[in-house]
């Protein structure tokens, strides 16, 4: 079932992080398009990249369902880190990435976050259904990977059908957290690596794995006159010092 109402609670969560680089003062940044929810901690593993002597990146971090459309549309990126494989594959299938590239790098939990001091006893996924909840925020469960994920959980739970017309959708999975923060809406679903971003919001509900859909997030190099420094940064990404601030933010590596 398709929400009704569209939300616009936020804009495209683009973010430029440049970081000078160790290497020669001529060489440019690698352009990192990164899923909305690596934006904070793909601009740390971008510091760490540059004291290992990378010559630093540009983080642009939006909706990983837009970020494709622009890899497939030939925008200049160097690096794609999708939030998780429809997306991927949609950049793909354009014949943009370097074959054999494709790797899974990243896992992630969905987490219920509601406004700070709006809990008000227990929680459970049928409180998302019932007359306590009148909005809720998720990532755009057609097509933003923390949505469809979220979709994916509710429709295992039974929940779906009731949730949906309270859905307010977004175009990433940050402006649903942002939504929550702002108390817009009653709840929302988001990573749980947002979550930790944002103290103001409460975790009302942690979703068990097994409840849960598979989270993963893929990453690959993407043709160009880069391609063999985009590669070494990739690689970069499963050193221990990326992993290290990958793990502190929350994540966990998988394919290492």
């Amino acid at each position: 079932m398709t929400p009704t109402r569209a939300s616009r609670l936020a804009p495209l969560l683009i973010i430029t992080a440049a970081f000078a680089a160790a290497s020669p003062a001529s060489a440019q940044p690698l352009t990192v398009s990164a899923a909305s929810s690596l934006a904070d901690v793909m601009a740390d593993v971008g510091r760490a990249w540059v004291s290992a002597g990378g010559p630093g990146i540009q983080v642009n971090a939006g909706g990983s369902n837009v970020l494709a459309r622009q890899v497939a549309q030939g925008a200049r990126v160097d690096v794609f880190v999708s939030a998780d494989h429809a997306q991927m594959d949609v950049a793909a299938a354009s014949g943009r990435l370097v074959a054999g590239s494709v790797r899974d790098l990243l896992s992630n939990t969905l987490v219920v976050v509601v406004p700070g001091r709006a809990l008000a006893g227990t929680f459970a996924p049928a409180d998302l259904a019932s007359t306590r909840i009148t909005r809720v925020a998720l990532g755009n469960p057609q097509s933003v990977p923390a949505g469809v994920y979220a979709r994916q959980w509710l429709e295992r739970a039974g929940l779906w059908t009731a949730v949906a017309p309270k859905v307010v959708p977004t175009l990433t999975v940050r402006a649903a957290l942002a939504a929550v923060r702002a108390g817009r809406v009653d709840a929302g679903v988001v990573f749980a690596t947002d979550a930790r971003t944002a103290p103001d919001v409460v975790v009302a509900y942690r979703v068990p794995a097994a409840d849960a859909p598979v989270v993963r997030y893929p990453v690959a190099v993407v043709r160009g006159s880069r391609e063999a420094e985009a590669a070494r940064f990739v690689q970069f990404l499963t050193s221990p010092a990326a992993r290290a601030v990958f793990e502190a933010a929350g994540f966990l590596m998988v394919g290492v």
